[in-house]
């Protein structure tokens, strides 16, 4: 036998050494495909942080609405600023985040409250109260209705703004990416 009959195409001796052009193309492609899909999902993660903390929120003054009006009596829900210590563990004066349904402490986010307009004692009471931890504080009574007020969380480019109904005690929340989608 001679070389010129081991190599043609037809002849079973004939071993593959590597892959074909084709192949090479087809993994390429599909590796493309996964980086497109995966890629900008990583951008994403910066604002699931913030959103997280706005639903934990909404949830705790809703359930503080409930109860309010279920039992009858005043509920207070306070959230806090949350605080590093100097080796980055939470701060020892605030409180835990579970340990109390009306309190709640951000993690990496700043806490932002602006009180319902005419609601000059709630006014004064934050303003008396200058404790760098406590950031908002809103009391829903038993008619349903509420101390009212905004609170906007942010963190980096991100903000949440959540906005809790005087007269109803109804919650709405809205999250912005940036400063430029807010004017929108």
């Amino acid at each position: 036998m001679d070389n010129h009959e081991l190599f043609k195409t037809g002849n079973k001796d004939h071993a593959q050494l590597g892959f074909t052009l084709l192949e090479l193309i087809i993994v390429m492609v599909i590796l493309g495909m996964m980086a497109a899909l995966i890629i900008p999902n990583l951008s994403i993660r910066e604002g699931v942080v913030l959103k997280a903390q706005a639903r934990e929120v909404i949830a705790r003054l809703r359930y503080a609405r409930r109860s309010a009006i279920v039992e009858g009596k005043q509920k207070v829900v306070i959230l806090y600023q949350g605080q590093k210590g100097e080796e980055g563990e939470a701060a020892h004066d605030t409180p835990k985040p579970k340990a109390d349904p009306g309190h709640w402490v951000s993690r990496h986010a700043f806490v932002e409250c602006h009180r319902a307009l005419g609601d000059d004692k709630a006014d004064n009471a934050v303003s008396d109260q200058k404790e760098e931890t406590t950031a908002c504080e809103i009391t829903f009574f038993p008619e349903g209705g509420s101390s009212g007020g905004e609170i906007i969380l942010s963190d980096q480019d991100y903000q949440a703004k959540i906005t809790v109904n005087l007269i109803t005690g109804k919650i709405k929340s809205d999250i912005f990416g940036n400063e430029d989608e807010q004017e929108n």
